[in-house]
């Protein structure tokens, strides 16, 4: 679980950011919103608010960059080049490293965890475990001081073998550490969904179908989805067969980069159940429709969202989802959002964070204020992040109303001409 998050000189972002779920204990509202924790309380689900361009992809894209990096820099130590990109519009940052910290919450423990990293090499690097304050490691450089007391994995010998552009965490894990192996296991359970990569979610939707067929299909019915059933066939085919799968419409040379780079294909058929009723309301019969031609966008998402939510929900994880009321009606954004602050439907205290534009959740009967956060950029083009709790906005007021008034800001800025329509 994510207690906070603190990053700088990543894209968009100039200055620390620190993102945090610990919740406000000046709001006493919507108690089953927070769980408690060994030293406070930690929100179940965040908002983050912006214009276009503001930085909250580029927001998402550090929690992208910060995982990927902990989970493959020892498998990618060969290649020099480490894929982050400080902020660019002055000349200081430019040439500075990007920081990542990370605050994370087990049953029994909390981490603090994090590193500064240059495209050539990562310059300092920590561990840190609580309640009982213990640094584990501390790196600059290639200079690596652990306790060997308390972190028995440290090995003198690892530390020598640390490369310049890979992370101790990352070897300690790769090496069998138990402590090591517990803290990424922890940041493999954030699971993020840029908005350019919708399809991953549908595609995750398709794999776990099998595991969460009933449950999906009762969530897609609780969610006022009209399906009955869901039938799912798929089998092995061969690369012709699969390219002749594709609809007609589409060009040859998107196929061929489909079907480039792998051995094994495998074509997929899935049909919702509908019923179909006379004119007097009577049900006649059973009618599948085919899923990827005859239903909405809305409902290809949700389908996604129904395994990818379900999953996070049984096994406490934290999802981190761009633009989630992409294709869903606002009722629908209600609805997940609810769905994690439930206590009932969220026993293992998942954390859903997300991007949006829907402003009906900006509304007290919904969200804490804490749970609301903006990107807005500055005149230099970095963006900032901020909580509406941060502003001390009473909870009692119009949070959607104020918002486009201007009174929090990260609202776009509209140029009026009027000559322009003459």
């Amino acid at each position: 679980m994510i207690k906070t998050f603190t990053f700088k000189n990543f894209l968009s972002f100039r200055d620390e950011v620190k993102f945090s779920l610990e919740r406000d204990s000046n709001d006493d509202s919507h108690n089953d919103s927070f769980f408690s924790i060994q030293d406070g309380e930690l929100l179940k689900s965040a908002v983050i608010y912006g214009a276009n361009a503001s930085g909250k992809s580029n927001f998402s894209k550090a929690f992208v960059f910060f995982h990927n990096f902990i989970v493959t820099s020892y498998a990618n130590a060969l290649s020099n080049r480490i894929p982050t990109v400080p902020f660019l519009l002055n000349s200081k940052t430019e040439n500075e490293p990007s920081f990542f910290e990370i605050e994370l919450v087990t049953k029994d423990k909390k981490y603090i965890y994090g590193f500064e990293v240059s495209q050539s090499k990562v310059s300092i690097e920590w561990l840190h475990q609580y309640p009982q304050k213990k640094n584990l490691f501390d790196r600059i450089g290639n200079e690596i001081n652990s306790n060997k007391r308390h972190f028995k994995e440290a090995t003198a010998a690892l530390e020598k073998q640390t490369r310049s552009n890979v992370l101790f965490l990352s070897l300690l894990a790769a090496n069998n550490g138990s402590i090591s192996n517990e803290v990424i296991e922890e940041i493999k359970k954030i699971n993020v969904y840029p908005a350019e990569n919708r399809d991953l979610i549908l595609n995750y939707g398709f794999d776990n179908y099998s595991k969460h067929e009933a449950e999906m299909l009762s969530f897609l019915q609780e969610a006022d989805f009209n399906i009955e059933e869901f039938q799912l066939e798929q089998k092995e085919v061969n690369k012709d067969e699969f390219a002749n799968s594709f609809p007609p419409q589409m060009p040859r040379h998107l196929i061929d980069l489909a079907t480039t780079g792998s051995s094994k294909f495998v074509q997929r058929k899935v049909s919702t159940v509908h019923t179909k009723y006379d004119d007097k309301g009577n049900a006649v019969e059973k009618v599948p429709f085919d899923f990827m031609a005859q239903e909405s966008g809305g409902t290809k998402q949700m389908f996604g969202f129904a395994a990818l939510f379900l999953n996070a929900l049984k096994e406490g994880k934290t999802l981190f989802i761009d633009e989630l009321d992409s294709s869903l009606h606002p009722v629908l954004c209600r609805f997940i959002v609810q769905t994690f602050n439930s206590k009932k439907k969220n026993p293992k205290n998942a954390q859903l964070i997300f991007t949006t534009h829907d402003s009906n959740l900006l509304d007290n009967e919904i969200l804490r204020r804490d749970q609301i956060f903006f990107v807005e950029k500055d005149k230099y083009g970095a963006s900032n992040l901020f909580s509406l709790s941060s502003l001390g906005e009473r909870k009692d007021l119009s949070y959607r109303k104020r918002y486009f008034e201007g009174r929090y800001g990260a609202l776009p800025y509209i140029k009026s001409n009027e000559n322009q329509w003459e």
